[in-house]
């Protein structure tokens, strides 16, 4: 499974979730939503619609994009366990 995260610098609730990812030892990638919800060049192709557009539907910090799915934490982390992810000892 692809985990990217997606959260901004000084979010309490997403470096918690980004803590919890690395407890799991689960290896995802994090992305600073400032860029994405910014102009700038390259937008087209780099799905910053497709962020923005998740951060406007789900209204909170941190988005997780588990593969091709958009969720808020609390679904992505239900999601991680149903998938049989256990946190390592």
């Amino acid at each position: 499974m692809t985990i990217h995260v997606y959260s901004k610098p000084g979010c309490g609730k997403c470096d918690a979730a980004k803590s919890k990812l690395k407890l799991m030892g689960l290896p995802f990638t994090e992305h600073n939503i400032e860029y994405y919800t910014n102009h700038h060049e390259g937008w087209r192709t780099d799905d910053s619609a497709d962020v923005m557009a998740a951060h406007t539907m789900l209204d909170t910090l941190p988005i997780f994009r588990l593969n091709d799915e958009f969720h808020d934490y609390p679904t992505a982390m239900r999601k991680l366990k149903d998938t049989g992810i256990q946190a390592r000892a």
